[in-house]
């Protein structure tokens, strides 16, 4: 539910607002303000409006009531005028299109919310009456949708140079030893001393490649799409990724203090999380003034606040808010940057994800002394076990006592690099194309196992799925997918109902094997 002010002072504001969260109804309500002097939202699609009569011209206030009744959804708002006029004034302003007029600044808000609710309840079909409110509500839901991914791909666009900076420094060491690998190779023999020192150069080219395969990974996370999805998130993996993301704009501008307590899991959206813990983070950085990063601070601190709940607090030494500025913080379009520097959605799309999961947002400030953003969410106490899996290696095997394993990916280099990790292990089959790897199938060879990537040229691992429940409903129920790139909710959904789950790229050898043993079982 939302509460839209419209030009209310701040004491009146503050005792509305008040009001309104203390309420049953109003507890979870997204409050918005907006200034009658600036641009109103095209459309005030849902909730209680308050307008404020500031005690001029009753042709001036009846044209500001008109200006916002023009702007909302007749059938799914409540339009409430303060004003201190005569009972024959305030008909002419319902007239105008105040459904309400009381004396500032109003009370019983609980009361109002709850009335609103119950006529937003949709009726039977057939009732032709409610029939306009679905695609407006759908019309709300997409602009919410787009104000989220327009604030992510915002956030995008300032992460970039960090990012680049972060895979640039190992790819650069990866490169340079990979190229001195093949010059000591090219020799037709090396003296141990050299064999000693080409073990260390490979230890350092694998770890640049992990600390990329890292960040490319926090990247999927905060821009997957599946933002529906909600489950048991680890928080101190969602803290870590947008730390790795964000490491070099931090070490910029200031000294970071993270304290990350052993927490329950949260019920919530990972990406989603990611996203709200990116902003946070990147609003702390732009709250700092412009000194050395020794007298900048910014602290990060997860704790238990209680058995039930889960706090993560993001804080600044930077300018701090004045009371009337953080009134207004989480408000769409409210920023005090400069214009082209912020798009003002940021804290305002934070506080609708929060709520969206079932947590909160509290915020402490002081001009000169800087800010507290606060975030309370619901622990997940059930259905959740500590410690990751342990990974399966099976020892190497005789020839012939070796299962067969099927690998279907249009990449040659990912089907040779596979064979070499696990051949020792698995009599390995690598096909470039799906419809290959039917055709053999349909031919009768045997396989104990599949193992598919995902986007293929002319059939996806999707699509040889569904043809494989018709050839080989047995072998499709040991048949598992793998992914390098960007994966779809719908996508996500077929490979948990439909196969054995999903292997992400890029990956080692002991998590290769472990997924295929699972494949296997």
């Amino acid at each position: 539910m939302f509460a839209t002010l419209v030009a209310l002072p701040p004491e009146v504001s503050e005792e509305v607002e008040q009001g309104i969260v203390e309420s049953d109804a109003g507890r979870n309500c997204q409050i918005l303000h907006v200034p009658l002097s600036g641009t109103l939202p095209e459309a005030i699609a849902e909730g209680l409006i308050v307008l404020w009569d500031d005690g001029g011209a009753l042709s001036d206030v009846l044209a500001h009531c008109q200006r916002v009744h023009s702007c909302r959804v007749v059938a799914r708002t409540h339009l409430v005028l303060l004003t201190s006029r005569a009972a024959e004034q305030t008909e002419v302003l319902a007239d105008a299109g105040a459904d309400e007029c009381l004396p500032a600044p109003g009370a019983h808000w609980g009361a109002r919310l709850v009335a609103l609710r119950r006529r937003l309840v949709p009726r039977p079909a057939g009732d032709e009456a409610t029939a306009p409110a679905v695609p407006e509500l759908t019309d709300r839901e997409r602009l919410e949708s787009q104000w989220v991914l327009a604030d992510r791909m915002a956030s995008i666009g300032t992460l970039a140079a960090g990012v680049a900076h972060e895979i640039n420094n190992p790819l650069s060491y990866v490169s340079s030893n990979l190229s001195y690998m093949r010059e000591l190779l090219s020799q037709p023999e090396l003296p141990p001393e050299q064999l000693m020192e080409l073990r260390e150069v490979v230890a350092e080219a694998q770890e640049g490649a992990g600390r990329v395969s890292g960040i490319v990974r926090d990247l999927r996370t905060f821009s997957r799409a599946d933002e529906e999805l909600h489950g048991p998130v680890d928080m101190a993996h969602v803290v870590d990724g947008a730390l790795r993301l964000l490491r070099n704009q931090i070490a910029l501008r200031a000294r970071l203090t993270c304290t990350l307590e052993p927490v329950l899991p949260v019920h919530g959206n990972e990406s989603r999380l990611s996203q709200i813990v990116v902003n946070l983070l990147l609003n702390a950085l732009q709250a700092l003034p412009d000194r050395t990063p020794e007298e900048n601070r910014v602290r990060v601190s997860l704790r238990a606040s209680s058995s039930r709940h889960v706090e993560l607090e993001v804080s600044d030494n930077g300018h701090g808010m004045a009371p009337d500025v953080q009134r207004r913080i989480f408000d769409p379009f409210f920023s005090t940057r400069p214009v082209g520097e912020g798009t003002g959605l940021g804290l305002s799309i934070c506080l609708t994800l929060v709520q969206a999961m079932g947590g909160r947002i509290e915020v402490s400030s002081a001009p000169g002394w800087g800010s507290t953003f606060r975030i309370v969410l619901p622990a997940q106490t059930t259905g959740w076990s500590e410690g990751p899996l342990v990974p399966v290696v099976p020892e190497p095997v005789p020839p012939r006592l070796r299962r067969r394993l099927l690998l279907i990916d249009d990449e040659p280099s990912v089907g040779n690099s596979v064979s070499r990790l696990v051949r020792d292990v698995y009599e390995i089959h690598v096909v470039q194309d799906a419809r290959e790897a039917l055709r053999l199938l349909s031919m009768g060879e045997r396989f104990d196992a599949i193992l598919c990537d995902v986007m293929m040229p002319g059939m996806s691992g999707l699509d040889f799925v569904v043809e494989l429940e018709r050839l080989a409903p047995e072998l499709a129920l040991r048949t598992g997918l793998m992914t390098g790139g960007a994966f779809t909710a719908q996508a996500r959904e077929f490979v948990g109902r439909r196969t054995r789950g999903l292997l992400e790229k890029p990956f080692e050898r002991e998590r290769l094997c472990t997924f295929v043993e699972h494949l296997f079982q």
